[in-house]
């Protein structure tokens, strides 16, 4: 309620608390209220640990009097901390925890409930580095409550936290002494032109116990929203406030909330999706008012722009290159609504228009649409309307590629299709839990498009139809060979052509939010029936379906596990009826579960599954655990001991037989190691033996895929000759090497990949990439 109504003052004086005044030496005795700070900041500084239970009260009572018109609300302001690099703030609707190697963050907003940030720790926290984990989390510690961030956040990790408040202010001086909890304290005032601000600060200790804020400028704000106040006061108690005491190291431990999904950032859906437009009203530059009414029937592309706004002067050639592909087309119209103040005329908004030679019809916002109906808070903004009014698109970034984009999403609009439901499921899709080596790595920038260096390549096809395709699944159909994964929910089955036989809604529950599909399996079993099981990593089920594509399982029904990491199919016990294999997040491990639904084993020890793999000879199965392991589970869910004693750190493993031979060749991704020293940030491939030997090493470029659900190892035989890995890099490019390690032979898709296999089409041995472009077959030649 009272978000907006921060003071510029209040929150710059608690933001920008640093400089370069050192504290001085403590005295034996207090001389002057300037000496009970200076001590403040010396102990804070010295402290090894602090922790408090602090919470905000804001309280004020509005004109009229009444036990209705008193306004007290509370937040909490808690804070725990332990040097060189362990928090726990609970602060307004945030909690954000490190525990030296992670800091992890949840946010009590709607748009976020559901995601759970998580970095890698810095070696020492400081106020700046906790600000920029990310910027959701730090809208909310500085704007998100009436007090702005933690005054002992600086206290504890500035130089000089005090810098700040005394420029520009009185010289500090003290107020009568009083007691908190029966603890004397020093009262300092400090006469601020935004108003008076004091801190109770234990005798003994030199404590900070409470802060009683300036009220003049937020009196402004408040009495903007509910009129004249009276009896306005903001104060922080920070009760129980300790320094140098013993925390118990369970005050750091995070926990994922039931439902929570791992994410790198906040991601906040944009507004209005899904949802039918208000009545707004524009006037043209034709003389004739553009009206919700005045659109109806047409699907419309409206575009917020100003004059002084240098990224939308960039994006509106675009936007009119994509026009210009539906100019013949009356069932799509185009707008570009100038927001420019009134101060500037038509003529300086047409001169504008014409200096980039544009042609888009233009019009002007006199009654703040673009604000109060389409919720624009920053340029350029484009929001899409389909025929009804629904918002099916809004975008308030520039993007380079609209000209492309745009005319894809307004040709499945013109199709009867929406859009939205895409969109929106990028914000709920999970993202993929990371190992302590995968989160410590940046992103990669994909590499330059470059041919192989010593194969031949020809493209066969590319297909272009598919909407965000990902996960390619070959199978020995030789009328649709290729399965696509499309959007999350929708499987394409392509011909060997390239061209889409069919498309299958996926039939999945609208319950849990989280059902999506990222990765797709199938089998047949004795009697040739053909099943197909997809899940993804975090979320809560997995769906077994027939060779029609009905669902016929929805597994677990409990909700008792803290994700789904891989699912297989497997027939351990030889009975001619596969079953499913699941590997689990935290200490469900592995399960096998008929296709019915029985659950047929457990195993006992086993936690945190990264990665399954089935040997060829059916009846061992191979799991990767986040400790780095590589374990073998025979048919019954008995666990051995680790592959090579876990001497090598391993993250994921892939099982294929490439030589022909029933024996299965294994590849595993792993850090990259150099004798006995790890190189940060870089992942290798690594060959084992069955005895979990390695037998050789191949280093892949730096950094994390863009697309975190890729299956990036793939195997095949590209080539007249034993089959080969085939691995994609983080940065796009393709590696091929054969069953000892050797490379064959590399090249740079240019793209960033999201899909991955090897394939027969038609007979030719094919590779096959999913990027957002589409899907593209190649094949090669020595």
């Amino acid at each position: 309620m009272f978000r907006s109504f921060v003071s510029i003052a209040t929150v710059a004086f608690l933001v920008a608390l640093s400089g370069c005044k050192k504290p001085q030496p403590a005295l034996p005795e207090v001389t002057s209220a300037a000496e009970v700070l200076e001590r403040m900041v010396a102990a804070y500084h010295e402290a090894r640990s602090y922790q408090d239970n602090g919470r905000v009260r804001l309280h004020f009572k509005k004109q009229g009097g009444g036990t209705d018109n008193v306004v007290d609300q509370q937040w909490d302001y808690s804070v725990a901390f332990a040097r060189p690099n362990k928090l726990r703030l609970h602060v307004y609707q945030s909690a954000a925890i490190c525990d030296g190697q992670k800091l992890h963050a949840v946010l009590n907003l709607d748009e976020v409930r559901a995601q759970v940030l998580e970095t890698s720790a810095p070696e020492k926290l400081t106020q700046q580095n906790i600000f920029e984990a990310d910027p959701l989390l730090s809208q909310v510690l500085s704007q998100g409550g009436a007090a702005g961030p933690p005054l002992v956040l600086p206290l504890l990790l500035e130089e000089a936290a005090l810098d700040p408040v005394l420029e520009g202010a009185q010289k500090p001086d003290f107020l009568p002494p009083e007691k908190i909890d029966g603890e004397a304290c020093y009262r300092v005032e400090v006469k601020r032109p935004d108003g008076r601000l004091v801190f109770w600060i234990d005798e003994k200790s030199f404590t900070l116990r409470r802060i009683e804020y300036p009220t003049d400028d937020f009196r402004k704000g408040v009495e903007e929203k509910e009129g004249p106040v009276s009896e306005l006061t903001l104060v922080v108690d920070l009760a129980g406030a300790k320094l140098n005491a013993e925390i118990e190291p369970a005050a750091f431990e995070f926990e994922t909330p039931q439902g929570g999904r791992v994410v790198r950032q906040f991601m906040v859906p944009p507004p209005l999706l899904g949802q039918q437009i208000g009545e707004f009203k524009f006037r043209g530059f034709d003389g004739k008012e553009v009206t919700r009414a005045s659109l109806a029937g047409k699907i419309a592309v409206i575009d917020f722009w100003a004059t002084w706004c240098e990224p939308c002067l960039k994006s509106l050639p675009n936007l009119q290159r994509a026009a210009q592909r539906f100019a013949d087309n009356d069932k799509v119209a185009f707008l570009t609504v100038s927001v420019d103040n009134d101060d500037v005329n038509d003529d300086a908004v047409r001169e504008k228009f014409a200096a980039i030679e544009l042609s888009l019809p233009l019009a002007r916002d006199p009654n703040v649409a673009a604000r109060d109906v389409f919720a624009v808070e920053s340029l350029p903004t484009m929001v899409v309307l389909d025929a009804q009014g629904v918002v099916q698109d809004y975008e308030n970034v520039f993007d380079p590629d609209l000209a492309e984009t745009l005319p894809q999403k307004l040709e499945k609009l013109l199709a009867g299709e929406n859009v939205y439901e895409e969109t929106l499921r990028q914000y709920t899709a999970p993202t993929p839990q990371a190992s302590t080596t995968e989160s410590q790595m940046a992103p990669a920038a994909i590499a330059k498009r470059s041919e192989p260096a010593k194969l031949r390549m020809t493209t066969l096809w590319n297909c272009r139809e598919l909407s965000s395709p990902g996960n390619v699944l070959p199978f020995d159909n030789a009328e649709t060979p290729l399965l696509v994964l499309e959007n999350w929910q929708t499987v394409a089955a392509l011909d060997a052509k390239g061209s889409i036989a069919a498309r299958h809604k996926l039939d999945l529950p609208k319950q849990p939010e989280d059902a999506v599909i990222s990765f797709l399996r199938t089998t047949v079993d004795a009697q040739g029936r053909r099943y197909y099981v997809g899940s993804a990593n975090g979320v809560r089920q997995l769906y077994l379906f027939d060779a029609d594509w009905k669902r016929l399982l929805a597994f677990p029904s409990d909700d008792t596990h803290q994700g789904i990491t891989d699912v297989q199919f497997a027939d351990l016990d030889r009975d001619g009826a596969p079953e499913v294999i699941v590997g689990y997040w935290g200490p469900t491990g592995v399960q096998c579960v008929s296709l019915a639904g029985e659950r047929r084993w457990q195993t006992k020890s086993c936690e945190n599954v990264l990665r399954l793999a089935t040997l060829a000879d059916g009846n061992t199965l191979l799991a990767t655990t986040a400790l780095g392991n590589v374990l073998p589970i025979d048919a019954g869910g008995q666990e051995g001991k680790p592959l090579g004693g876990g001497k090598r750190f391993v993250q994921l493993v892939f099982a294929a037989d490439l030589n022909g031979d029933g024996q299965s060749e294994l590849c595993a991704i792993g850090p990259s190691k150099t004798g006995e020293q790890i190189e940060p940030g870089r992942n290798a491939a690594l060959g084992l033996s069955l005895a979990g030997e390695i037998l050789w090493q191949y280093d892949l470029p730096a950094g994390l895929p863009a697309n975190g659900a890729l299956e990036f190892v793939t195997a095949g035989n590209l080539l007249s000759a034993a089959g080969q890995w085939v691995i994609a890099g983080a940065d796009g490019s393709i590696h091929i090497l054969s069953a000892d390690g050797t490379l064959i032979d590399r090249f740079n898709s240019g793209v960033a990949l999201s899909g991955l296999a090897v394939a027969q089409l038609d007979g030719q041995a094919s590779l096959i990439l999913a990027s957002p472009e589409g899907v593209q077959a190649c094949a090669f030649a020595r």
